[in-house]
């Protein structure tokens, strides 16, 4: 049996588009990526470190409208956009913000530098896994 969630907030920009926050399928929740827009969607302001920031928070609330915990995060795959800085110093800032939302979190991670994302504005999608 596969379920799809998504957030109230969310619905009129991606429902139209046939898409979802997540989908739970057996005891897994496979989330979309999640950027740094905030609940009136907008792209957070302060660059990189505080749109992962809200990424991950935007994570941890999707993983609670589909009744998981965030503790169970078992997979990241981050897509940062193309940047001066070196892809290490994008990656500690990332790195940084997961910790401040998820502390002690271990997951599986894999980075990936893209030339852009949905919109210039975004220099971070986070996509993600959860075990239920």
């Amino acid at each position: 049996m596969t379920e799809r969630f998504t957030r109230a907030h969310m619905k009129p920009l991606i429902e139209p588009y046939g898409l979802c926050e997540a989908v739970r399928h057996g005891n897994t929740l496979y989330l979309s990526g999640q950027t740094g827009m905030d609940a009136r969607h907008r792209i957070v302001d302060g660059g990189l470190k505080a749109q992962a920031l809200q990424a991950f928070r935007n994570i941890q609330d999707v993983i609670a409208t589909a009744g998981g915990r965030a503790e169970n995060l078992v997979s990241l795959t981050w897509y940062l956009s193309e940047s001066p800085r070196g892809m290490m110093e994008d990656a500690l800032d990332v790195t940084a913000a997961r910790e401040e939302v998820f502390p002690g979190l271990v997951a599986a991670s894999t980075a990936v530098r893209v030339r852009a994302l949905l919109a210039p504005e975004i220099l971070v999608e986070i996509q993600a896994v959860c075990a239920l």
